[in-house]
């Protein structure tokens, strides 16, 4: 999850600093559940090929498969048993289930938020307009 920061991590956490040992295990928690969900369910392109014609490239990609299914597909010689310890799923994974799961462990978070910077005053008092504009 290192490399999808922007796209993974702050999109369920958000930009909030968590101090505590119980905001870390509520990180934990929601890690443990955005990865299944993330591997077991959400499709994902993955690059086929790459052509360049002149300055310009053409991107072909392989149609969206959840991660899983795709290490499943690319190894499909593996026995049954194999199958469910590579994915970490014995068929009882429930997509709506992991995504409350999600929900909960951001609900706690946002609970855990250290607010600090959150409640500074602003300071309200109007810009007037021919002080602002620059004489010509």
């Amino acid at each position: 999850m290192e490399q999808k920061n922007g796209a993974i991590v702050r999109r369920l956490v958000g930009y909030g600093r968590f101090v505590g040992a119980e905001a870390t295990a509520a990180l934990g928690q929601l890690y443990a559940v955005a990865r299944l969900y993330g591997n077991l369910f959400q499709p994902s392109f993955k690059l086929q090929e790459k052509t360049r014609i002149g300055a310009r490239m053409i991107k072909r990609y392989h149609p969206p498969v959840p991660p899983a299914a795709r290490v499943l597909i690319l190894h499909i010689r593996c026995g049954r048993g194999q199958q469910a310890a590579t994915t970490g799923d014995d068929g009882t994974a429930d997509p709506v289930l992991l995504f409350a799961g999600i929900r909960a462990a951001q609900e706690e978070l946002g609970r855990r938020v250290d607010r600090r910077g959150m409640n500074a005053k602003i300071d309200s008092r109007p810009l007037s307009i021919s002080s602002a504009s620059p004489r010509i």
